[in-house]
């Protein structure tokens, strides 16, 4: 077409129905060999079928992003309410972004966006103070949206797979020590006990917080001391609200209770007793409301504690990383930790692979002289 600009044509199968001709075509910047490769890629999109019958028309960033949001509206995509809010600001975000060139990334062609257009959005917003866990978050989500665009004819071919993703540094995951879960959980007993029986049944069993929140009595076999985990409470923001559905993995665990976790919900149990007599079995252990029927909200818990901690740098996410340190410490494996939490193998290797366990102190231990 000009300098550096070619324009690639294929043609395809004449429309079963009205046996007219059907063509495609791609602008592309670039080389002449880039034009080949662009075109080869169109070849494979048509032999894989996935190019729409009347040709794919260029579209924006912007286009594809909105066609993802819609595909998960129509439940087409099943994400968890809080991950939908999530994918709606990174669409949000990295739409508004503006590119070295001046365009802004929403705005960009599906037809010639590439590899570097994706990795000067990261550069882009690495320079407008963004972190690195945030931008590796939004780049999940590209890569999910466009995969979504590709197999609907949008674009030939996702980008994100060749372009390179900012790293993270790792950090140790705050895990507070035995002495002092005991000495807070005291501390907080004395203004809230029931909410220091959810701590202590969070410390005790690795439990997320939205899991502990969707447990129903029925879900609690005191006499077997153990609990099954199936699903969380989530929510989804404005227009969603409080949803109770499957865990993260959307899959289920049965989890034993220790003494302190078991003696918690003998002594949440009286209390829902003393309040409002037997309730049904499909009511929640720890509900938002005296009925039982409604669920507490995640962010409710979370003030609470707040409130209650006091000085203490013990957040709730910091009982998980206590119960999978203190697990890995005594010695046992990682799948069965992973089983317990409801996480992978390697998710928690990833997490908990540097710390002191047993077998490295025993290592170390050889080296003494």
């Amino acid at each position: 077409m000009r300098e550096g600009v070619w324009r690639i044509d294929l043609e395809l199968a004449r429309d079963s129905v009205t046996g007219r001709r059907r063509r495609v075509s791609r602008t592309v910047e670039g080389t002449r060999a880039e034009a080949e490769v662009a075109l080869a890629r169109l070849k494979v999109a048509d032999h894989e079928k996935r190019l729409p019958s009347g040709g794919t028309k260029a579209r924006s960033v912007a286009a594809a992003f909105e066609a993802y949001e819609q595909a998960v509206e129509a439940g087409l995509i099943q994400l968890a309410p809080s991950t939908a809010v999530t994918v709606r600001s990174a669409h949000r975000v990295m739409a508004s972004v503006e590119l070295p060139d001046g365009r802004k990334f929403g705005a960009v062609r599906l037809s010639q966006l590439n590899w570097q257009d994706v990795e000067r959005l990261y550069a882009a917003m690495r320079e407008a103070g963004r972190g690195s866990a945030w931008i590796r978050r939004c780049a999940t989500v590209l890569s999910r949206s466009l995969d979504l665009a590709r197999k609907r004819g949008l674009i030939d071919a996702n980008p994100c797979r060749d372009a390179t993703r900012p790293r993270t540094v790792r950090t140790k995951p705050f895990a507070p020590g035995t002495v002092d879960m005991k000495r807070l959980i005291g501390q907080v007993a004395k203004g809230d006990p029931e909410l220091a029986d959810i701590v202590t049944v969070l410390a005790s069993t690795g439990m997320r917080r939205g899991e502990l929140l969707a447990l129903r009595w029925v879900d609690v076999d005191l006499g077997a001391e153990e609990i099954n985990v199936a699903a969380a409470i989530s929510d989804g923001g404005p227009g969603v609200g409080i949803l109770r559905m499957a865990t993260k993995t959307a899959d289920w665990r049965d989890i034993p209770l220790t003494g302190s976790a078991l003696a918690a919900l003998r002594r949440q149990q009286e209390r829902r007793v003393d309040l409002v007599g037997d309730e049904p079995r499909s009511h929640y252990v720890f509900p938002g409301d005296i009925d039982g029927s409604v669920p507490m909200r995640p962010d409710a818990l979370t003030v609470r504690w707040a409130q209650h901690r006091g000085g203490s740098p013990i957040n709730l996410q910091h009982l998980r990383h206590f119960a999978a340190t203190v697990m890995l410490d005594a010695g046992w494996s990682y799948r069965t930790v992973a089983d317990l939490l409801g996480n992978s193998e390697a998710t928690l290797r990833l997490h908990y692979d540097g710390r002191s366990d047993v077998g490295k102190r025993k290592a170390i231990a050889a080296l003494d002289f």
